[in-house]
């Protein structure tokens, strides 16, 4: 079996977030970021339905107001967002929850202080959900890395770390992309071949399907558990092994 270290993943570039969309004013920032957000992880909200982040787009008492429905905290405490440095910041009143940059259909970032990343999107995701639910129509099932082989329940399972490990071993059923942040626009780091074992330390689910991190050297990637190869056929891209 092929280890991470060696040919299978080649690093190009640091680690950093997409442009954020080119502002003209603040106000045009807002007009472009307000409105309804939502958190698909199950471990970011309360009930059944997704966790939901209306961001305000007109100031009250000075600040943009957030209005939160069905959030785990600290997501339960941001009351108010503001702008920085191109990026999107939600705060309590006493602290900064997150700073999160991407595209107006998904942003991406990290809870202050927890170690944990955050996928915020609109309703309708950033359309690589609708991409992929298209070719599930299609071709009526997921298949497995390269092969022509429909995934079973079990290929389909998102990786869990155990209680009391600090990651979950995964092995690559394809070629892929190694992205800054958990979104199909973030830069890719580079590609991880077909056939190697990763270790992640967080997965999450978003409107396209479960993401996990890994650390490599210096740098954090996020690998997309399903993709369309050939933009046609849907993929499911790593399995979860026991770890050695």
């Amino acid at each position: 079996m092929k280890s991470l270290l060696g040919a299978g993943l080649s690093l190009v570039g640091a680690l950093c977030f997409a442009a954020p969309v080119a502002a003209q004013s603040e106000q045009e920032f807002i007009n472009a970021f307000s409105g309804e957000w939502y958190v698909f992880d199950a471990d970011m909200h309360t009930r059944s339905a997704a966790c939901l982040m209306a961001l305000l787009g007109t100031k009250k008492d000075g600040v943009l107001p957030v209005g939160v429905d069905g959030c785990e905290a600290p997501l339960s405490t941001v009351d108010r967002w503001s702008i920085r440095d191109g990026r999107i910041i939600l705060s309590s009143q006493t602290a900064e929850i997150a700073a999160m940059g991407g595209n107006q259909f998904r942003v991406t970032g990290e809870l202050n202080g927890s170690g944990k990343s955050l996928v915020i999107e609109r309703g309708q995701g950033d359309g690589n959900s609708a991409k992929i639910a298209a070719a599930l129509r299609k071709h009526k099932c997921y298949f497995v890395g390269f092969s022509q082989r429909c995934a079973v329940e079990a290929d389909l399972k998102i990786p869990e770390i155990s209680e009391g490990e600090s990651f979950a071993t995964i092995e690559t059923l394809a070629n892929i992309n190694a992205r800054a942040q958990p979104r199909r626009d973030a830069p890719s780091l580079g590609v991880i071949a077909l056939g190697i074992r990763v270790q992640v330390d967080q997965c999450l689910t978003a409107s396209d399907g479960p993401w996990c991190r890994a650390k490599i050297g210096d740098n954090v990637v996020w690998l997309a558990m399903t993709a369309l190869r050939q933009n046609e056929w849907p993929i499911v891209t790593y399995r979860t092994v026991a770890s050695p």
